[in-house]
């Protein structure tokens, strides 16, 4: 029997390790619908991962001078260059001030957009709000990332 289990990886940058909890949270939501499994990583981890064997990608990371982080974007670099292509890819940020809200995930489209033209965008990303400078996780965002998960597998499994 030839298992129909789909593979999604997300990757995160963090600073506080609240992007890191909000990636744990989106994958739980994926792997609650029985239909995909999930790897997480941090961006250092990106280099070495074999992204052929995935039918998805997550990428997210804190809002950082109003966009995306450095680290984030060249993860996605790297990741482009292994195939992103033909792959269903999303977004996730998470942001301290209302006016920040959404930034890093825009801007992580647009960067996956611009490395791999070919990937399929889940749209719009997640956006999560932090709490503070140094969070934690606003106490109303992980049943959110639980639901973005679910509808990124759903649409996944097609």
């Amino acid at each position: 029997m030839i298992s129909t289990m789909k593979r999604v990886l997300l990757v995160f940058d963090t600073k506080f390790g609240n992007t890191e909890k909000l990636a744990k949270e989106i994958a739980a939501g994926i792997e609650e619908t029985g239909t995909a499994e999930c790897k997480v990583i941090g961006i250092k981890e990106v280099g070495s991962e074999d992204i052929s064997g995935y039918d998805g990608v997550l990428f997210g990371g804190p809002v950082h001078a109003f966009r995306a982080t450095r680290g984030i974007k060249g993860a996605i670099k790297d990741a482009a260059k292994k195939g992103l292509d033909g792959k269903l890819v999303s977004s996730f940020d998470t942001y301290q001030a209302p006016g920040h809200k959404g930034n890093a995930a825009r801007g992580i489209e647009g960067e996956v957009s611009k490395r791999a033209p070919r990937a399929k965008i889940f749209t719009p990303g997640l956006t999560a709000l932090v709490d503070g400078y140094e969070g934690p996780l606003n106490a109303t965002e992980p049943p959110k990332a639980r639901e973005f998960g679910k509808k990124f597998a759903k649409e996944l499994a097609g």
